[in-house]
């Protein structure tokens, strides 16, 4: 199969989140490529209005309008493609919120509401995915942020983001037995909610790289969701702008001292005066 000749046809696909913005990109491109495509969002007249598009170009697909953080609406959602379609063959993981603040100023509607739609709604969509595949096989993938690695205004929102890079990790393992390939992208793009983050102050002291449509980064997510990715497993991809790059994984780093009689407070403070002071890690994500 070579790239850009219909990759998805004969493929059931959900993207979440998908009434504007990257999701809508994802959505959009999938259909271009052949796949018959869930637009879900919470907004279901925005989604419906996507679905719209995806007609006017000759594509497949039908808008759900649901809430990705509530159990029976995420199963919903799943369900809705297996019994318009068939199947399921593909979920993107795309919904997500991100609360800009100072943590001191957080609400706990903040809090709630972006893990419950950022990570429990990509645990819910997983799992219900996972089980409609069953062994026969299927591709998800997850989206991560560089917010993960720490920026300004946006510690719950990466932690979130973390979280889906973590379930990458462990779904990978766990899925291999039943030919399922979970993947995560980290894309870059302006969208709404950057827009926003651009405008503040901690933004502003930041060099940033010319805009890049959301539509940039749905090449990416078509990839992964076809053949063309086999073998591909447990990876988070980085799409920033011209760049495409391999994120690493948590790892240790060279940087270690052992004693086998134990640590006492004096040893640890000798150990991170001397050699771990030099393993110290940057902390942010990079531009």
């Amino acid at each position: 199969m070579s790239a850009g000749a219909g990759v998805l046809r004969g493929k059931a696909v959900v993207v979440t989140g998908a009434a504007q913005g990257l999701g809508r990109a994802y959505a959009m491109h999938a259909a271009a490529e052949g796949a018959e495509v869930v637009v879900n969002d919470v907004r279901g007249d925005l989604a419906k209005q996507v679905v719209d598009e995806i007609h006017r170009t000759g594509g497949t697909a039908i808008a759900v309008g649901a809430s990705v953080a509530s159990w029976p609406e995420a199963q919903s959602v799943i369900q809705a493609c297996v019994d318009q379609f068939g199947r399921i063959d593909g979920l993107v993981n795309n919904a997500g919120i991100m609360p800009l603040a100072k943590p001191w100023d957080l609400t706990k509607q903040d809090i709630d509401s972006t893990i419950a739609v950022n990570l429990t709604g990509a645990i819910y969509c997983g799992v219900h995915a996972m089980r409609a595949m069953g062994t026969r096989g299927g591709v998800i993938v997850n989206v991560t942020s560089g917010a993960q690695m720490g920026r300004r205004l946006m510690s719950v929102y990466g932690a979130s983001r973390a979280g889906t890079a973590a379930l990458t990790y462990s779904w990978a393992l766990d899925c291999a037995e039943r030919n399922i390939r979970v993947n995560a992208i980290w894309p870059g793009a302006v969208t709404g909610i950057s827009a926003v983050y651009r405008l503040t102050a901690e933004a502003a002291s930041r060099t940033t790289r010319p805009g890049v449509p959301p539509e940039a980064n749905a090449p990416l997510v078509t990839f992964l969701l076809s053949d063309l990715a086999e073998g591909i497993a447990g990876q988070v991809i980085a799409l920033r702008g011209p760049r495409l790059t391999i994120v690493s994984h948590p790892s240790l780093t060279p940087h270690s001292v052992t004693r086998e009689d134990g640590w006492s407070l004096a040893n640890i403070a000798d150990a991170f005066a001397t050699t771990l002071r030099h393993g110290l890690e940057p902390i942010g994500a990079p531009d």
